[in-house]
């Protein structure tokens, strides 16, 4: 699914605790919604996180749901952070929008998603940044 959304889930260093500009952008552009997950699984990069969607794996990836203020100028900052290039091929991740499931119920969001290979990165077997 690739429709926009308002709504951003993240699951890594744009979360509520971190504190880097484009953390404090969101959180200044976007109103905190609820907790959230999606199936997948997530990894550890380096200092941050990648995170795969997979409609069909058991495991899940928590984080943070927002609302964006202004979605179309607070993607385009986030876009740069999330290292995201006109060719798909080259960017670290790509935003995609799909479904996060909350205690509010089912919301499309958009994410950003890792885009290399995974396998020489530490899987996190929680699904969660914060209990690396």
């Amino acid at each position: 699914m690739n429709m926009l959304s308002d709504y951003l889930f993240v699951y890594g260093t744009l979360m509520q605790g971190f504190n880097n500009p484009f953390a404090k952008k969101l959180h200044e552009s976007a109103y905190f919604e609820d907790y959230g997950n999606f199936a997948g699984v997530l990894y550890a990069v380096s200092w941050y996180p990648g995170a795969l969607y997979d409609p069909d794996s058991s495991g899940k990836v928590y984080g943070e749901v927002y609302r964006m203020k202004n979605a179309t100028e607070l993607i385009s900052v986030l876009d740069e952070y999330e290292d995201v290039l006109p060719d798909e091929t080259e960017s670290l991740y790509i935003r995609r929008t799909i479904p996060v499931y909350t205690n509010q119920g089912q919301i499309h969001c958009q994410t950003y998603l890792y885009n290399q290979p995974v396998t020489t990165l530490q899987l996190i077997a929680s699904g969660d940044f914060r209990n690396v």
